[in-house]
């Protein structure tokens, strides 16, 4: 910190007299400064509480004065800031005053800022001019936003950035960057993609830098300290961006030296915090205690009895109201004011002048003061009073702007209101009138639409309706609400929607209508879909006698509906919609969305046809249509819409949807590219890990579709389980994928999946009853359930059970006749079974389908050989060797192959070569393989003694029926070879054939695994 910025010793002294009380929470936050970071009693986030007036700022100021004496680099942010750059940048501008620059910082800010400018230019230039689709409506059609989709809570879609399932209607850090048409024109105005990315998703981009500098500047301070007042105000805005930064690291982290303290009037948003409540100090203030009240009050030199037994009787000890009091430094109670007069009449005693009264009691009109809106409201021959205002006690001043505080405007607002209604009504009127000329000057200079994009204009909306329901409320709320329903919801952004929300809070309260603030409160509280729908039907209400706001509020019902899988219900009101306006693209969306959920894939396209054709620029429909191409296996145009919709809003489930798109397309690389987008949008959606697991699976990646499978179900999706279990299994890690699948079974005893990957489980440990149970199971559940079928015909096979692995394989082809897969293991068996000729028929299928499949080329070959076409067996087995020429199988039967054209000297090198190929790679095989394939191989080379060795070590490995007769068919294959021993053959032979007897079904060991 630079020694200017070092208070003095005076400062200090008149500082700590100054303030008083509050000792507690002083204290706590002055002891952490005496804990070390590492230390567990350290804390890095205190939260200061209370109501308006407590003294929340006051204390906030003070604390900052503290971390100062601990030679701490401290930067304070409150309302004025409106994002979250501006934040970061009223941070770095603090810093660099104190000698503590963010250099990379503030270099890409200013980047960030030229390329906003070059952005808006852009926004500013007249669109092409579109004609109007044949049938529409007169009159302009509403371009349905990216906003609308988050605020339309079409969760299922992933269009709300930051969740999962559903995360309600603002998420203002990502939401409030999407417009409708900026990519378009920022990709064609900028240099770059990473210049559009830094202006359409400025945190990504901004951030890390941010947090780099940061950590480098904390490096040589002892101390960084972060102050956010009136947090109840930025706290929609900085939550989750605040959270990520000190706790998530999704952009990075603070240094552990940083310590940030809140101020706010409510407790901290649950959803944002709630896993880290254990990490925050909560310091809650409560008026001055007497003692508390008085010590200020002698601070301010108000020391007579009598006085401050008035003060303490007027104030109950609120800090800004026994603050104001003591300014005036009443000598007598009668100079405090008559104990029966109302609250303005004290805040306004010391002013005498009747001129200057009623200037403040008319600037307490309008929610925030600048110098045109104070001539709005107290007239222009009083406009000259705007410096003598800013100077009372009780009016707060910051970034060319002031507002009143909230106790003296709620008092004085509340005087006016009930003195004379008529002048309430008519100062109000008057202020509305003046933001609305200032709305139609900004219009001059703007072409369509793009006012929702003007910020001063939104700005200036937003006062307008508030003044406008402080004078009318219950005529101006009808207004607001069809506004709401057939223009914000499309047009403003989401963070613009949620301070309008709260205006209808602030009116309810300011004008004393409790049907305005009941709608405010009702919208901020929406954060489940069903809410959504709840308040839907409250607005129908509201707007009925007004056909086109009807039918899009019944449009928008519809479309949540949908989502909501209510699929009569969202149809009715699609229906219904479109009686009263045929041209609704919400109600044609929603239309479309319940074919699309009931297979109806053409009444589908016809609805989203027509709605992509009323409004191209509406993202949901085009996502939806793409979705339905999707399933139609059209896949080119299916990202031909997904692109346009994700260009037009960056959403989660459109660009997860897009990859499925490309995992069906086979290319997995992209998928796994837009699985990861999808991620950074919507880091904790479950829906995405669960999907991006079935693509690692594909490729093979275990561990990490496991990963994702794990985040998934940390996340609620319960059904991803199945995608653990199978991930567990593929990595053969037996027990863990038995135990995860107990688990789900014992909530989901009926998911067939589970059981099936726990029957094969069950079937690689050789535990073949439980197998064959769970598989049972699978496919009473499921009948036409391939995978259950097919590992249970193996199951089967494994035991000797060969007519009942039979049945289970030509069941499997029945139900998926062109599965090369099936046709494989069918023709394997037939093969066992002696049926050559329907057993190359499957297998020359099964080829044809899927010409790399090893298992049809090994059995294929093999079949060749027994039949005496070498020529053809040879080339199978070449084929399978280019495709993997470590696989066992596929090396076991070339040297069977060369043992039968060249004898077994000619096939000694390919023995020994697969014994080689063994020893690295006997993971493919179970134990008993391991050991079964090597007396053949040691029989080949005429190492007779080691091949009894081996004969023992396999009857110690408790080998199951199939793997015995796999050893006596090679037995058997190898006596026909030139240069075989009979003999040994012979007495390998026999002792085999009896322990295959034992195993057999009947046997005295048969099945019994």
């Amino acid at each position: 910190m630079a020694a200017a910025q070092r208070p003095t010793i005076r400062e200090l002294i008149r500082q700590r007299r100054r303030f008083v009380g509050r000792r507690q929470e002083m204290a706590a936050f002055r002891e952490n400064f005496t804990v070390p970071p590492e230390d567990a009693a350290h804390h890095f986030l205190f939260h200061v509480r209370g109501d308006a007036g407590v003294g929340k700022t006051t204390l906030l100021r003070q604390l900052e004065n503290t971390a100062r004496e601990h030679r701490a680099l401290t930067a304070s942010v409150d309302e004025s800031v409106n994002s979250v750059p501006e934040v970061m940048a009223a941070i770095s501008a603090q810093f660099a005053q104190a000698g503590h620059p963010l250099k990379s910082f503030d270099k890409l800010l200013a980047t960030y800022r030229q390329r906003r400018h070059e952005a808006d230019a852009a926004a500013q230039q007249p669109a092409a001019p579109q004609p109007p689709p044949e049938g529409a409506a007169g009159g302009p059609q509403p371009s349905a936003s990216s906003a609308f989709a988050v605020r339309a809570g079409l969760a299922g879609l992933g269009m709300v950035p930051g969740v999962g399932a559903f995360a309600g209607v603002a998420e203002p850090d990502r939401i409030a960057q999407a417009a409708d048409r900026a990519r378009a024109k920022l990709s064609a105005r900028l240099r770059s993609h990473d210049d559009v990315d830094l202006v359409i998703s400025p945190l990504d981009a901004l951030t890390p830098a941010f947090l780099n500098d940061v950590g480098e500047v904390a490096a040589s301070v002892p101390w960084m300290v972060w102050f956010f007042d009136t947090y109840e105000r930025t706290g929609p805005l900085l939550d989750l961006w605040l959270r990520d930064v000190m706790f998530e690291g999704r952009y990075g982290s603070l240094p552990a030296n940083a310590v940030v303290t809140l101020g706010g009037q409510g407790m901290l948003a649950p959803r944002c915090w709630a896993d880290y409540a254990d990490l925050v100090v909560d310091l809650p203030l409560v008026p001055f205690t007497e003692a508390e009240a008085r010590q200020l009050l002698t601070a301010k030199g108000v020391d007579d009895e009598q006085v401050i037994e008035v003060v303490l009787r007027l104030t109950g000890g609120l800090p800004v109201l026994v603050s104001m009091l003591a300014e005036a430094r009443p000598t007598t109670p009668e100079a405090v004011g008559d104990p029966s007069g109302t609250a303005v009449e004290r805040f306004l005693k010391w002013v005498s002048d009747e001129t200057h009264r009623s200037v403040a009691l008319a600037a307490a009109l309008p929610r925030r003061l600048d110098e045109d809106v104070f001539a709005a409201a107290v007239g222009d021959e009083r406009a000259e009073l705007y410096g003598w205002l800013r100077s009372l006690p009780f009016v707060g001043d910051g970034s060319g702007r002031c507002r009143y505080h909230q106790v003296v405007r709620t008092a004085m607002l509340r005087l006016q209101r009930n003195q004379s209604p008529q002048a309430w009504r008519a100062r109000h009127l008057r202020l509305a009138d003046a933001f609305a000329r200032w709305q139609r000057q900004i219009e001059e200079t703007l072409e369509g639409d793009e006012k929702w994009e003007h910020e001063r204009w939104l700005d200036y909306r937003l006062e307008e309706a508030y003044h406008r329901l402080c004078a009318t409320p219950e005529e101006t709320l009808r207004e607001e609400l069809r506004a709401y329903v057939c223009a914000y919801i499309d047009h403003a952004s989401a963070s613009w929607e949620h301070r309008w929300r709260q205006m209808l809070v602030e009116a309810g309260r300011d004008s004393g209508s409790g049907s305005v603030a009941a709608w405010g409160d009702r919208l901020l509280a929406e954060s489940t879909r069903s809410d959504l729908v709840d308040n839907a039907t409250r607005l129908l209400d509201e707007v009925g006698s007004d056909e086109r706001a009807a039918a899009m509020a019944l449009g928008l019902r519809g479309m949540v509906r949908a989502d909501m899988n209510e699929l009569e219900g969202a149809l009715a009101d699609a229906e219904r919609a479109l009686e009263l306006d045929a041209d609704c693209v919400r109600a044609l969306a929603a239309r479309g969305s319940v074919h699309l959920d009931r297979e109806l894939y053409e009444q589908a396209l016809e609805s989203f046809d027509r709605a992509v054709a009323l409004d191209p620029d509406f993202p949901w429909p085009l996502a939806r249509r793409g979705e339905t191409y999707r399933l139609l296996g059209r896949y080119e145009e299916s990202l031909t819409d997904l692109n346009r919709s994700f260009d037009l809003h960056e959403s989660a489930w459109t660009v997860g949807t897009r990859a499925q798109v490309h995992h069906a397309m086979e290319d997995y690389e992209k998928a796994l590219a837009d699985f990861g987008r999808a991620v950074e949008i919507t880091p904790e959606w479950s829906w995405i890990y669960a999907e991006r697991a079935r693509t690692y699976r594909f490729l093979g990646r275990d561990e990490e579709a496991l990963a994702d499978c794990e985040r998934a179900l940390e996340l609620g999706a319960d059904y991803a389980a199945f995608g653990r279990v199978h991930a567990l299994r593929n990595l053969d890690r037996y027990e863990e994928a038995i135990d995860a699948a107990d688990r789900c079974l014992a909530s989901h005893p009926e998911d067939q999946g589970v059981l099936a990957e726990r029957g094969e489980a069950y079937r690689m440990t050789d535990r073949f009853q439980e197998a064959l149970a769970d598989f049972g199971r699978a496919i009473e559940i499921e009948p036409s359930y391939v995978f259950a079928l097919v590992r249970r015909g193996q199951t089967h096979e494994h035991i000797g059970l060969l007519g009942e692995a039979l049945a289970d394989f030509d069941a499997a082809a029945s139900a998926s006749p062109d599965d090369a897969w099936v046709l494989a293991n069918r023709g394997a068996l037939r093969l066992r079974l002696g049926d050559d000729e329907a057993a190359l028929a499957d297998l020359d299928r099964a080829l044809g389908l899927g010409p790399d499949g090893l298992l049809a080329l090994e059995s294929r070959a093999r079949c060749h050989l027994l039949a005496g076409r070498y020529a053809e067996a040879a080339a199978d087995i070449e084929r399978a060797a280019a495709l993997d020429d470590h696989d066992l199988d596929v090396a076991f039967a070339h040297a069977m192959l060369v043992s039968h054209t060249a004898g077994l000297d000619g096939a000694r090198e390919r023995w020994t070569a697969f014994e080689a190929l063994l020893e690295e790679h006997g993971d493919q095989w179970d134990p008993q393989a391991g050991v079964a394939a090597p007396i053949i191989s040691r029989s080949a080379l005429g190492d007779g003694a080691g091949a009894e060795r081996l004969m023992a070590e396999l009857t110690a490995t408790r080998p199951y029926w199939q793997i015995v007769d796999d050893v006596i068919r090679a037995l058997d294959d190898l006596g026909l070879c030139p240069g075989a021993d009979p003999a040994l053959l012979a007495a390998l032979r026999a002792p085999l054939a009896e322990l295959r007897a034992g195993l057999a079904p009947g046997g005295p060991d048969g099945g019994s695994r």
